[in-house]
C-alpha cells in the first residue's frame, strides 16, 4: 500500500501491488521517476518504441513523463519506487536517470526498496534509505534486455504474430509477402525502424524471451528447443554473446536472489 501522504515527505512514495499471470497495466505515465521491482514473477514493458522483459529480482528504471504499459508474464509482485523531479535533479550521481534501463538488482538496492516497505522506521530513516537507494542505482548494472520496436502497424503485427506463435525461424521474404512488400523493402523498412537487421533482431528478441523461461524449471535443453536453436550450445553461446554470462549461470543467479 502507497505510504500515507505527509507534508514531511514530498521526495518519494512507494507502491505494492500482485498482479496475476496476463494481466496488463495500460499505457499511462508518472510526473515522478519510477523504479519498479519484479520481487517474484516477470513481465514485459512497452514503452512504445521499445520493450523490455524484466526477470524476477530485477528492476526497470522509467524516467519522469515516459509512457509504458506493463503486461504480466507470470504471477507478478511489485515493489515501486517513485521519485520526485526534485529528489532526481539533487543526484547528478545518477547519470542514467534520464533513460527507460533494466538494472540488475544489487543485494543493497534490494534491501533499499524493500526497506522503504518496511513498518516501524522514522521517516527520517526512510528518507535516508531512499537518497542512497538513488546513489547506489548509479553503481548498479544493466542488463540488455531491451529490444527496439516497431512503430504500430502491418509490420509490427506480423512481428507480434511470428513470435505469439513461437515461428522464430519463419524466413523474412515469408513475412514481406505476407505484407505485400519485397525482401529489400522489408529489410529497408525493419532496419530504418529497429536500427539493427532482421536477423539481428530475432535472435535478440529469442533470447529475451528465454528471460522469463530461466525462471521456470525448463531445462536448458527444452528452452532452447523451444527457442528453435538449432542445440544447446547454440543457445548457450548466443545467451553469454549477448548477457555476458551463460544462462546457468543467469539462472543460478535468480534462484540466490
Amino acid at each position: 500500500m502507497p505510504l500515507p501522504p505527509q507534508a514531511s515527505q514530498p521526495d518519494w512514495r512507494v507502491l505494492a501491488r500482485s498482479h496475476p499471470q496476463g494481466h496488463s497495466l495500460p499505457v499511462h505515465h508518472h510526473q515522478t521517476g519510477q523504479l519498479v521491482f519484479a520481487l517474484s514473477g516477470s513481465m514485459q514493458v512497452d514503452t512504445g518504441n521499445q520493450q523490455w522483459t524484466i526477470p524476477p529480482q530485477r528492476a526497470l528504471w522509467l524516467p519522469p513523463q515516459q509512457e509504458h504499459g506493463i503486461q504480466m508474464l507470470s504471477d507478478v509482485a511489485l515493489r515501486t519506487v517513485y521519485f520526485s523531479p526534485a529528489m532526481l535533479a539533487a543526484c547528478p550521481q545518477f547519470a542514467r536517470q534520464g533513460e527507460t534501463h533494466v538494472l540488475v538488482a544489487s543485494s543493497l538496492v534490494r534491501e533499499l526498496v524493500l526497506g522503504l516497505f518496511a513498518v516501524g522506521r522514522s521517516l527520517a530513516m526512510q528518507n535516508m534509505m531512499a537518497g542512497l537507494l538513488l546513489h547506489a542505482l548509479s553503481e548498479t548494472a544493466c542488463l540488455p534486455s531491451d529490444l527496439p520496436w516497431l512503430a504500430p502497424g502491418p509490420l509490427r503485427l506480423a512481428l507480434q504474430e511470428m513470435m505469439q506463435a513461437g515461428h522464430w525461424l519463419r524466413p523474412m521474404d515469408e513475412l514481406a509477402a505476407q505484407l505485400a512488400m519485397s525482401g529489400r523493402s522489408f529489410s529497408r523498412h525493419f532496419s530504418a525502424q529497429t536500427g539493427m537487421s532482421f536477423r539481428r533482431w530475432r535472435q535478440r528478441a529469442r533470447l529475451i524471451a528465454s528471460l522469463d523461461m530461466l525462471a521456470t524449471t525448463a531445462s536448458i535443453k527444452s528452452i532452447a528447443h523451444r527457442l528453435q536453436f538449432a542445440s544447446s550450445a547454440a543457445y548457450v553461446s548466443a545467451f553469454k554473446e549477448l548477457m555476458g554470462t551463460s544462462p546457468q549461470v543467469f539462472r543460478q543467479a535468480l534462484l540466490a536472489s
